[in-house]
């Protein structure tokens, strides 16, 4: 079977498992020992607050590398054309939809435990549409939320179909020869620009990232590299654990953090990419229910988190019984909510999926 036509399930499988961490990792920020807001804020928790730290170097970068992997599939199989127009149709709705409907949730929710707003809910709407301040929504104002990710990937989609097809009128020998350096550049480029942002964001991280995935997905590329999986988990995990020990519980020797926090990015990236495809390129009912809700279990897991933090912190069950129990309940909500999009003809449109026939 063609490259180009083949499903590559270690690619679904590392997505939909990496995007299941979020309901951890946004649980464990309203514990954050650095001051964050956050849409709920219950206490700073040096333990909880460990996993934030040691999620974070990799965990974007890791969606963005595997979003270039499958954009190669998907452009070869579409074109340029159908490919911008379905990055549209399946991002950019429900990124429309986010902004108006789950945002505002997020937004209402800051604005009752960091400002006691006492309106309701639906009033809050038009404080949700005039207020316009740092676009975080901590402040009970507008915000992106956690659909900065799809907003920031169909641009990345844009500008990387530029480069692609302005690279593809360079003659594929001198492309050939230039591969191997051209990768180089791009992962170190990723890597060295991740302090490099906007809006809070390492979008040149992202970008070269997206980039890298889409010109070297090729499998042989791939099990090359996989070759030396435990040396790259041998220092992922060590790296990445002192990352988080540095920053939450010693609080000095910055530079040395900052270079935890570069090798925890690399060598998570390129670990969990490695280790994912040797373990995880198999397929079944469950695997492939995941892989298809993925971008949906993305969509509504936060406001999901948020709202089971804000009732247990009312009913005041103490800090470390909110945060496992927002595990403990979040985790189903959200699988239950994913099955009711994923069965529902028209909400599917608006989370990214196709309408059944």
């Amino acid at each position: 079977m063609k490259e180009t036509t083949k499903r590559v399930y270690y690619i679904d499988n590392l997505r939909w498992m990496t995007v299941s961490l979020l309901i951890l990792y946004h649980a464990a920020m309203a514990y954050n020992t650095w001051g964050e807001a956050n849409y709920i804020f219950l206490d700073a928790v040096k333990p909880i607050s460990s996993v934030v730290v040691f999620i974070s170097p990799w965990f974007m970068p890791l969606m963005f590398l595997l979003a270039g992997i499958s954009s190669k599939y998907s452009l070869k199989k579409r074109g340029y054309k159908a490919f911008i127009l379905e990055r549209f149709k399946r991002l950019g709705i429900p990124f429309v939809f986010g902004i108006v409907i789950i945002n505002p949730v997020l937004s209402y929710i800051a604005d009752v435990t960091h400002n006691g707003y006492t309106g309701n809910y639906f009033t809050h709407y038009y404080v949700y549409f005039s207020k316009y301040t740092d676009l975080t929504g901590y402040d009970g104002g507008f915000t992106l939320g956690h659909f900065w990710f799809i907003a920031v990937l169909i641009g990345i989609s844009l500008i990387s179909c530029l480069i692609i097809w302005l690279a593809d009128m360079i003659p594929e020998r001198i492309r050939e020869k230039g591969r191997l350096l051209a990768g180089v550049l791009l992962f170190v480029g990723a890597v060295a620009s991740f302090e490099i942002t906007a809006f809070g964001k390492s979008l040149i991280t992202y970008l070269c990232l997206y980039l890298l995935g889409y010109y070297f997905s090729n499998p042989q590329i791939v099990k090359s590299i996989s070759r030396y999986k435990w040396l790259f988990t041998g220092f992922f995990v060590p790296i990445a654990l002192a990352n988080a020990i540095l920053y939450v519980y010693v609080g000095e020797y910055q530079t040395l953090n900052t270079v935890c926090m570069y090798g925890s990015l690399a060598f998570g990236v390129l670990a969990l990419l490695s280790l994912g495809h040797d373990y995880l390129d198999f397929t079944g009912s469950f695997n492939q229910f995941n892989s298809k809700v993925s971008y949906v279990h993305y969509i509504i897991h936060f406001p999901v988190v948020v709202l089971c933090q804000y009732c247990f912190s009312v009913i005041n069950v103490g800090n470390i019984a909110n945060f496992v129990l927002t595990l403990v309940v979040s985790y189903p909500i959200t699988y239950i909510l994913c099955y009711g999009v994923e069965k529902t003809k028209y909400l599917r449109v608006v989370f990214g999926l196709k309408m059944y026939k």
